[in-house]
């Protein structure tokens, strides 16, 4: 649903007419990619309950990934035949992120872990919206998904350690996690308005005291929240 949300944004900020294929097989890309990353997690004292599950259901996980990847397909070759290349890059990209194969896995470089979320879901909502030249709308959507991928990591502090993982929160306080998500945003929803002529990222940032006011309900759940909200505000608009 976050990723459709960011390809349903990037359609808006471009002023093209959305695709619901490239919208649905984004998503459905997504949702294969991270059930493979989640098929095989590292089980520690830290572990949570959503490890633990994808740790009981590894056939469950599999058969999802492959029907995942099917519609998926299935969808973006409707938008364009090229976009089918996206599984096997999506595929490697994610192996090298939570694996290690080359050196650290990325996600245990603690600069690039939410740089890397946040541009690689950026870069694959550009490519299926036609890749248009020069990427303005996507750099300032990478730049407010890279926030949203920071907090992300705030929750996740205690299992990122025990796995070996040194994030930005793990190395700072919380207010400062914050900030610089605050920041980002800022500068998202400036450059946007400024460089792109769109309001997306001034909805983004007004949306954005309602992830630190629910912070204690479920961050994750709210940062995932607010682009589809956000999303179908613009759409309507």
């Amino acid at each position: 649903m976050y990723v459709g949300s960011v390809v349903v944004l990037m359609f808006q900020v471009m002023e093209r007419p959305i695709s619901i294929a490239a919208v649905l097989g984004s998503g459905f890309l997504a949702m294969a990619i991270y059930v493979l990353h989640r098929r095989a997690p590292e089980v520690n004292d830290a572990t949570q309950q959503r490890h633990h599950q994808a740790t009981s259901q590894r056939r469950g996980m599999l058969f999802i990934f492959g029907l995942s990847s099917i519609i998926a397909c299935g969808m973006l070759i409707a938008v364009a035949p090229y976009l089918l290349l996206l599984l096997p890059i999506a595929c490697i990209a994610v192996t090298l992120y939570g694996r290690k194969i080359v050196g650290y896995p990325i996600r245990n470089l603690t600069l690039l872990k939410p740089l890397a979320v946040g541009c690689s879901i950026t870069i694959l909502a550009w490519v299926v919206t036609g890749n248009l030249w020069p990427p303005l709308a996507a750099i300032g959507l990478a730049i407010i998904v890279t926030t949203d991928a920071l907090l992300c990591d705030i929750p996740d502090i205690e299992y990122d350690t025990a796995c070996g993982c040194t994030t930005l929160p793990s190395k700072t306080s919380e207010t400062t996690i914050w900030l610089i998500a605050l920041a980002g945003n800022l500068a998202g929803a400036a450059f946007l308005w400024f460089v792109c002529a769109s309001i997306t990222g001034w909805l983004l940032l007004i949306a954005f005291p309602s992830l630190y006011l629910l912070r204690r309900f479920d961050l994750r759940f709210v940062v995932d929240l607010r682009l589809p909200l956000i999303a179908l505000i613009a759409w309507t608009l």
